[in-house]
C-alpha cells in the first residue's frame, strides 16, 4: 500500500517545527556552556571519552544539556503552533 502524499502545510508545518526546535537546543546548548565556563572556570566536558574528563563531569554535562534540550525543544514547538494558529486560524497539521 503506497503511503498517502504529505500536503504543503504538513511540510511548511515540519520546516517550522524543526526549525523551531533546532535553535531552541542550540540555544540551551550555548547557555549550558556559558553556565558550565561561569560556574567551573573551565570549558565543559564536550568529549566525554577524554583521559582527563571525570565521569561525573561527563554525566553531569550529559543529562544537563539532554533535558535542557528536550524541554527547550518542547516549548519551542509549542510557541510554533500557537503562532500557526493565530496567523492561519487553524491547528498545525501534525503529521501522523
Amino acid at each position: 500500500m503506497q503511503k498517502p502524499r504529505a500536503t504543503v502545510e504538513q511540510v511548511t508545518w515540519r520546516a517550522i517545527a524543526f526549525a523551531a526546535g533546532s535553535i531552541a537546543t542550540v540555544g540551551v546548548r550555548k547557555a549550558a556552556a556559558a553556565l558550565w565556563r561561569a560556574e567551573r572556570h573551565e570549558d565543559p566536558p564536550t568529549q566525554a571519552a577524554a583521559r582527563g574528563v571525570a565521569w561525573r563531569d561527563a554525566l553531569v554535562w550529559a543529562v544537563s544539556v539532554g533535558v535542557g534540550a528536550a524541554i527547550a525543544r518542547v516549548v519551542a514547538e509549542r510557541g510554533a503552533a500557537v503562532a500557526w494558529n493565530a496567523a492561519t486560524g487553524v491547528a498545525p497539521p501534525i503529521a501522523q
